[in-house]
């Protein structure tokens, strides 16, 4: 039998403390040691992650793990997604109904819902959400915008127009999330194939940075995630690079576009500058743990460890 991971540098009082709570689930537990903070989580599909030797199953379980860990020690979960079945949302959402605790009012997990997702809100589904215990949060529609059509289908791959206001009001979301949170858990991301004006993931983890939100950087499971990792330790990834993203006719109309538009410059080589000036010793100072304890988060895919982990940071950030 393969020996389970040591895990250096967690104190065996935090250790402890978790094991107790994760013994009597579905009690109110008398420790919530994260009482009061806010964690976004930005997770979404990778597409090499095969190449890995994983499965998105196994994306599924790290992120499911983490946030019953954050629920279960007190701590509100940010998530920002649609409404598919089987997604993220969904996942979050029926597991903040298996922790809910007798007398216990207060939501767990806060889901934002930017337009036009915010219009597949019946009130069937907004009940649903109550009964988990999960907010929901409907953004408005970002005033630059100017009047929209809320019946129109957009099409974000066909038309720039549909596209752009799309970008518009994810942004708008990925901002409002990263000034609501102390802190953002970053994992997996899809590099192509998205609606914004960048990969979610890129964009989430560039907004949390540049107010000085503690980020932590899960690598293990590629995507988006470890490009950013890559940036971070003195590489260039291809996948965040102007040649890569600008290789069909509607990225290059839309960026084109959106220049024209509102004088918004996609530009990947700002992203990398970007990343690149965030040393991991930056990345330490905010997050709460050592430069060799965000090693271990940029590679490892052991659960227990990476949820230890995180939350020793997330003990010492300030709210």
């Amino acid at each position: 039998m393969k020996k389970e991971k040591n895990i250096s540098g967690i104190s065996e009082n935090l250790s402890d403390s978790i094991k107790k709570q994760k013994s009597t689930e579905g009690k109110q537990s008398n420790k919530s040691i994260l009482k009061g903070k806010r964690v976004a989580i930005s997770v979404s599909e990778s597409e090499e992650i095969e190449h890995l030797g994983l499965s998105e199953e196994h994306l599924k379980d790290i992120s499911i793990e983490i946030a019953r860990y954050l629920i279960v020690n007190g701590a509100k979960l940010l998530y920002g997604g649609d409404l598919r079945q089987g997604g993220y949302t969904e996942l979050f959402s029926e597991l903040s109904y298996q922790y809910k605790y007798l007398n216990d009012k207060e939501n767990k997990i806060v889901n934002y819902f930017p337009f036009p997702t915010s219009k597949s809100l019946t009130t069937d589904v907004k009940a649903n959400f109550m009964k988990n215990q999960v907010e929901v949060k409907i953004l408005k529609i970002p005033k630059e915008l100017g009047k929209i059509n809320s019946k129109k289908i957009f099409k974000t791959f066909e038309s720039v127009d549909d596209r752009f206001v799309i970008a518009e009001c994810l942004t708008d979301m990925r901002i409002k999330m990263a000034n609501d949170s102390h802190a953002r858990i970053v994992l997996g991301g899809r590099q192509k194939g998205f609606d914004g004006y960048y990969p979610g993931i890129v964009e989430e983890t560039y907004h949390s940075l540049k107010i000085g939100k503690a980020v932590y950087l899960l690598g293990g499971f590629g995507g988006v995630a470890k490009s950013i990792i890559d940036i971070i330790l003195g590489k260039k990834p291809n996948q965040l690079t102007n040649e890569f993203q600008y290789n069909t006719d509607i990225q290059k109309k839309f960026r084109n576009f959106a220049f024209k538009k509102s004088k918004i410059n996609i530009d990947y080589d700002f992203m990398f500058n970007f990343f690149k000036n965030h040393s991991i010793e930056d990345i330490s100072n905010e997050n709460g743990l050592s430069v060799d304890e965000n090693r271990i988060l940029f590679e490892s895919t052991n659960i227990h460890e990476l949820v230890f982990l995180i939350i020793k940071g997330l003990l010492k950030i300030q709210e």
